[in-house]
């Protein structure tokens, strides 16, 4: 068997933990079994319910759960993966920032085309083994981690333009055979382009491409994700760029920012480390917390749907930081973000620049997801059938027989009977052709349609609005249990395609006011006997939180702020 390489690049955030959930014939709830260890479930789910799951689908009730399980898979993810990354990195690291619904987005391109092993691994690794069958219901995670983050993007709270803007990529080798079922659906489902590059041939050429879409979808912040040209081998690069931008709901105050020390090593140590440290007054989100011995204080963005969390260890320094995030647990974070209150402060906070880059490939593997980056164990059978088969786009219908092998013409559009055809999809065409989109194909009209252009290149992509359909994702559920069905493994296993490396880079400018300058300074900086006083100029983490879906787009733990100023 030829194995393959995929490179997996995820700029802006990382993500994982190893956990499983098994029923308790007893108790008739849920164990969780980590490290060989057994804890009890945060919160068992009723089987009943989710049998019930499917026929609740499109329901407030469906959404809100759905939702609960992804955000708290990422909460947990989130903070095995900082303790991975502590234990792993050097003993006098400086910072260390991620995003995890951005990494999230580029596992889920992985869990969408992964199978036996990987396909678990993957699933338990994003945190998504709660209680849901993954295994036959993984529709249910893409369907409406879709519309997780769509809503994301559009109800973030900003009010100029989308400030919160996701976008995934595969970059496959020049007639390198990738299922159409597998396009068509994360096309469908993450807004995903499909690009061809000659890795072989010309990977300078691919580099520069990649490089190119990853700078433009991150607002030209993230130039070089691909430092090195990519191996000759490689078949698969998947990518998921982020671009996060806003302004805070309380800007600090202009004119005030002065630079200062920052103690990394506690207020009672001389430092030599300078920052701009910036000024602010008034009522935020604040709670002092006795039993981790720390304080909370929240930045809302503009809108206050987005807001970044500060936590401060008492008396901190690098150690006592790392000793708090050792001890972190999920409920201990939503303790902290549901116990503060408006509450009258003066806040002393670093003006900073973080851009960092992170090898999560390590990472992943000492939280269990090892077997993607095994040429022998990968399983990437629902992306692509291997080299030298033949991809058909398939029809499945309510009684299908082999979902794969249904005879069609690389054209054709994908028909789910059993909810009709897909709303909408996208495709990559000349402007100056006169091509009919997939729609007009399906509809068999030529009704002209709004769209709107986006350049990317010398390409133009035709985007149309899509509507994510219910059962799309599905249907690869189905070709998931046909070939474990087969008797000929080594035919659908492994494709030979694993998985070299998962880049993670992040950059994030912290500012006065995020793009324009603050005019109100009526809040004067004068403390009385009703105000706190809070001190960013020692250790903390922060997180920035989405507050209706409490999903966390960023986290980071600072030791050393790098300053803005050169």
């Amino acid at each position: 068997m030829w194995y393959k390489k995929i490179i997996i690049i995820s700029t802006l955030i990382p993500l994982f933990n190893s956990q499983l959930y098994f029923p308790d014939e007893q108790t008739g709830g849920f164990k969780q079994m980590q490290n060989g260890r057994e804890f009890a479930a945060a919160s068992p789910v009723s089987p009943s319910f989710i049998n019930n799951l499917t026929e609740l689908r499109g329901t407030s009730v469906y959404e809100q759960y759905v939702d609960k399980i992804i955000a708290s898979g990422v909460l947990k993810l989130t903070l095995d993966v900082q303790k991975a990354l502590i234990a792993s990195s050097p003993i006098d690291y400086n910072n260390i920032v991620y995003s995890p619904v951005n990494i999230a987005g580029a596992l889920a391109l992985v869990l969408l085309g992964s199978n036996g092993k990987t396909f678990e691994e993957v699933s338990t690794i994003m945190g998504l083994a709660t209680g849901v069958d993954i295994q036959s219901k993984s529709q249910i995670v893409h369907e409406q981690f879709g519309r997780m983050l769509e809503k994301l993007q559009t109800t973030s709270g900003f009010d100029i333009g989308r400030q919160v803007n996701f976008a995934t990529a595969i970059f496959v080798q020049n007639n390198y055979p990738i299922r159409q079922i597998y396009k068509h659906t994360a096309e469908a489902v993450y807004d995903s382009e499909v690009l061809n590059v000659d890795f072989a041939s010309n990977p300078g050429a691919a580099q520069q491409i990649i490089n190119a879409w990853v700078s433009e979808r991150t607002k030209g912040k993230i130039n070089d994700i691909l430092g090195e040209l990519p191996s000759g081998d490689t078949k698969v690069i998947l990518a998921s760029a982020m671009y996060f931008k806003a302004e805070w709901e309380k800007p600090f105050f202009d004119g005030t920012t002065k630079r200062k020390p920052f103690y990394t090593n506690g207020r009672h140590v001389k430092s030599d480390v300078m920052v701009e440290m910036m000024s602010n007054g008034g009522l935020f989100p604040y709670y002092k917390d006795r039993k981790l011995n720390c304080e909370i204080v929240g930045f809302p963005y503009k809108g206050n749907q987005t807001t970044m969390y500060v936590v401060i260890p008492n008396n901190s320094n690098k150690e006592k930081l790392k000793e708090l995030e050792a001890t972190l647990t999920t409920p201990e974070i939503d303790r902290l973000v549901s116990n503060v209150k408006y509450t009258g402060a003066i806040i002393i906070f670093p003006k900073m620049r973080i851009d960092t880059t992170i090898d999560l490939k390590k990472t992943l593997q000492m939280l269990g997801m090892k077997s993607l980056f095994d040429p022998s164990q990968s399983n990437l059978a629902l992306l692509s059938p291997g080299i030298g088969a033949p991809v058909e786009n398939p029809v499945i219908g309510d009684s299908y027989q082999n979902p794969i092998s249904v005879g069609n013409t690389g054209n054709d559009v994908i028909i789910f009977s059993r909810s009709g055809a897909p709303v909408n999809c996208t495709q990559i065409f000349d402007p100056t052709s006169n091509v009919n989109t997939c729609e007009e194909v399906v509809n068999g009209t030529n009704t002209p349609q709004t769209v709107t252009y986006k350049k990317f290149g010398n390409k133009v992509g035709r985007r149309i609005e899509r509507k994510i359909t219910p059962r799309i994702a599905e249907t690869l559920d189905n070709i998931r249990q046909y070939l474990n069905r087969q008797n000929d493994a080594e035919k659908f296993e492994n494709p030979g395609l694993y998985a070299d490396n998962v880049i993670h880079k992040v950059y994030m400018d912290i500012t006065e006011s995020g793009t324009e300058a603050a005019a109100a300074t009526s809040v004067s900086l004068s403390r009385d006997g009703g105000r706190v006083t809070v001190r960013a100029d020692v250790p903390f983490f922060f997180f920035i939180m989405h507050e209706e879906t409490k999903t966390l787009l960023f986290w980071g733990s600072v030791n050393t702020p790098t300053p803005n100023f050169k």
